[in-house]
């Protein structure tokens, strides 16, 4: 009688595990892309081609406006100090005082706002705003879903001077 050895068996299946994991990879990454962040409200391929004209319209805007969330319920969370705001999940208007530091009109300003949950498109929303004395006013939906939310929105006063801003939210 010979002797039975188990390796052939073990590369078989190591094989079949490896070939397995393959194909769960790329059916999970299909369905999350990673060049989908939307911080920018453009492509990621747009994104990294103008990447240092977008830094240099931020850095214009930010010469011109000062933008302030009026928001006091704040917490800063984890190792890098994220700040988080609270909000209602029932109707909440977020306001956001715009203060101009060399006397640009902040009136003739331009959004694109988008609200959204930071894992998932499912439950993007583009949502219209308002400036009036100074101050963008953003009306969310009446319910939203409790837990974490990211408000994005891009004020822009011509092609040169775009400001693009992120605010982590968490309604309950």
């Amino acid at each position: 009688m010979g002797k039975k050895t188990f390796w052939p068996y073990g590369l078989l299946i190591a094989f079949l595990l490896i070939i397995g994991a393959s194909i769960a990879t790329v059916v999970i990454s299909s369905d999350h892309p990673v060049y989908e962040d939307d911080f920018y409200f453009d492509s990621y391929q747009n994104v990294e081609n103008n990447y240092n004209e977008i830094q240099k319209q931020q850095e214009n805007f930010n010469k011109l406006f000062k933008i302030d969330f009026e928001n006091k319920d704040l917490k800063l969370i984890g190792s890098r100090k994220i700040p988080i705001y609270t909000i209602s999940c029932n109707s909440y208007i977020a306001n956001f005082k715009i203060e101009s530091l060399e006397k640009a009109d902040i009136q003739n300003l331009k959004y694109e706002i988008l609200l959204t949950r930071p894992h998932t498109k499912k439950f993007d929303q583009k949502l219209q705003g308002q400036i009036k004395q100074g101050i963008l006013s953003i009306a969310f939906p009446s319910k939203i879903e409790e837990g974490r939310w990211q408000l994005k929105f891009k004020l822009i006063e011509n092609p040169q001077t775009i400001g693009f801003f992120s605010y982590e939210l968490y309604a309950k």
